[in-house]
């Protein structure tokens, strides 16, 4: 049997990024999501100052090399020393591991703060390197925010 051009490789390839858009949500819709996930969770208590989305822009899709095979749909925006990754999980298919996020970003420590969009309840903290940065995402079967943002 021919084959037309070059034989793909299995996972030579991002699981996400610039060439798989049907997955990609529009950064107005992302922005949107992203806002009103934050409002609703500091509805009663201050947010921290960094913490504000109006100002990040379109981040590039190629910038994520793999996500948790749950995810169906995301958006990524980005500001000066900051990420947001909008996460939206498929119907249960019992494949919620591996849980882990593998992000091209400069070299430097984050903090990775995951939100739950639902309970508006953080759901996961941790710190990593970047370059690319390699951290847990656990599953929750709601929509998340990734908040990606520069350690020190």
């Amino acid at each position: 049997m021919k084959r037309r051009g070059k034989e793909k490789i299995p996972g030579s390839e991002p699981d996400f990024g610039g060439s798989d858009s049907r997955r990609r949500i529009p950064d107005r819709e992302t922005r949107s999501r992203i806002q009103a996930a934050i409002e609703k969770a500091y509805r009663t208590a201050p947010r921290p100052s960094s913490l504000e989305p109006g100002g990040w822009k379109r981040g590039r899709a190629a910038l994520i090399r793999s996500l948790p095979p749950w995810v169906g749909r995301f958006g990524l925006l980005a500001g000066l020393n900051e990420f947001g990754l909008w996460c939206e999980p498929l119907a249960p298919s019992g494949a919620v591991f591996p849980s882990q996020m593998v992000i091209d970003i400069p070299p430097g420590r984050y903090m990775i703060e995951i939100l739950d969009a639902v309970t508006s309840e953080w759901v996961s903290r941790e710190s990593a390197e970047g370059g690319p940065l390699v951290a847990g995402f656990p599953y929750i079967g709601n929509p998340v925010l990734v908040w990606i943002r520069r350690a020190g």
